[in-house]
């Protein structure tokens, strides 16, 4: 049901980006809000409890939102509230901002290292990874000292990891299977 519902919702608001030219504004602001529901799940309780009226909970959307999001985001929060449908946000905006990357040719990659890349070397990264893919890259960058060296790279559902921790573990494998 989670599917259906997050592309219905993201569909809808995908097509009245693209026809006004609001999509990328109406993904920020729909990632915004979601990420304040995450940092405040009872404030969706509130918005789905049916001891609560609908006039007040539009009231309540009103007075957060009001005069900070664009009138389609505020018509759009409106709605999945009315249709109690408000848990569903994050997997929506997942879903929204999905769409809005691959419809503005934006790809999204998160690279692990074990420190932090310099300047030099995350623009050369940049410059490769939009070489390769033939989108514009938006590079999420972590680190983590256990990966020892290397890198890893997340896009979409795919991992390349070349970093010094799977060598080794891949090393240590086929040691144990040629032993075996």
């Amino acid at each position: 049901m989670t599917g259906e519902v997050k592309k219905v919702y993201a569909d809808a608001l995908f097509q009245i980006g693209v026809e006004d030219g609001s999509l990328t504004e109406l993904c920020a602001e729909i990632a915004s809000a979601a990420e304040l529901f995450k940092e405040n799940p009872d404030y969706i309780k509130v918005l789905s409890s049916p001891s609560v009226s609908t006039v007040e909970k539009l009231c309540s959307l009103k007075e957060v939102f009001g005069g900070r999001v664009s009138e389609n985001t505020m018509n759009f929060l409106c709605l999945l509230t009315e249709k109690n449908r408000m848990r569903y946000i994050p997997q929506i905006s997942e879903e929204l901002c999905r769409m809005t990357n691959e419809y503005t040719g934006i790809a999204e990659i998160t690279v692990t290292t074990c420190i932090p890349l310099g300047d030099k070397l995350r623009t050369a990264l940049i410059a490769k990874l939009e070489k390769i893919t033939g989108k514009k890259i938006r590079l999420t960058e972590k680190t983590d000292e256990s990966i020892l060296g290397g890198v890893i790279l997340d896009y979409g559902g795919t991992r390349l990891d070349s970093s010094v921790k799977n060598r080794l573990e891949r090393l240590r494998n086929a040691v144990r299977n040629t032993i075996a």
